[in-house]
């Protein structure tokens, strides 16, 4: 199976070049991996391979929440701080800053690049393409803190916040959107944001909307995760 790359205009730069996207990507879940693994004939059943994974991931989550790094030959996860301080004598803040778990690939998997394949297939219209958000509240890519910092990372995200056409949507089960208005980064691989606190509990999607340039059509791209508040 090769990775499906498509070509399109490069608006980040000021010259007419070109940036590759992946097109048509597949996710494999725990559940999918594991039916992979008992398939290869290993002797653990499906239920204690959960288990084992399940006290395995708390201990990484464990490890993590006192502040240490993870280095596997899988992953390996290390903490960094963004924002502005004012001064030497300035102390973190999570009003102005955030801290980030950066996640990289282990010796394993970093290597896998070198021997995948490519193939090249025809370019779709554009569309904004978030992967992944990160609730700072909570550290969760789950939940949605009303009224905090939420992350959303990927690509093509860059929104005009002046268009109130454009924007981060946040849908409810119930159709009805909240518009963010309040954005502290906006960058196309980046949007971070103030998570509006008229948000009441119940499930949500989060929609981008954008224009880009040279273009009147509004386009759209959806966060493949529900959030959850609480």
């Amino acid at each position: 199976m090769a990775i499906n790359y498509s070509l399109y205009a490069n608006h980040l730069t000021n010259s007419e070049d070109y940036m590759a996207v992946v097109q048509n990507q597949k996710t494999k879940t725990l559940d999918e991996l594991i039916d992979r693994m008992i398939g290869r004939g290993s002797t653990v059943t499906k239920a204690e391979a959960l288990a084992v994974l399940e006290e395995y991931q708390a201990s990484v989550q464990e490890a993590l929440e006192e502040g240490y790094s993870i280095s596997t030959p899988l992953l390996r996860i290390s903490p960094s701080i963004q924002g502005v301080f004012t001064d030497p004598q300035d102390n973190f803040d999570r009003s102005r800053h955030i801290l980030r778990l950066n996640v990289t690939s282990g010796s394993r998997i970093s290597q896998i690049s070198n021997v995948l394949k490519v193939e090249k297939v025809t370019a779709k219209a554009p569309q904004p393409t978030p992967v992944d958000f990160t609730d700072v509240k909570t550290t969760s890519n789950e939940t949605l803190s009303p009224g905090g910092v939420g992350v959303l990372t990927g690509s093509r995200l860059k929104v005009n916040q002046e268009d109130t056409q454009q924007g981060i949507f946040i849908i409810g089960a119930d159709g009805i959107e909240t518009r963010v208005t309040t954005y502290i980064r906006n960058m196309p691989s980046n949007l971070i944001f103030m998570i509006p606190d008229t948000l009441t509990a119940g499930i949500y999607q989060i929609d981008i909307r954008t224009i880009f340039q040279k273009s009147k059509t509004i386009r759209s791209g959806t966060l493949p995760t529900d959030l959850t508040v609480q």
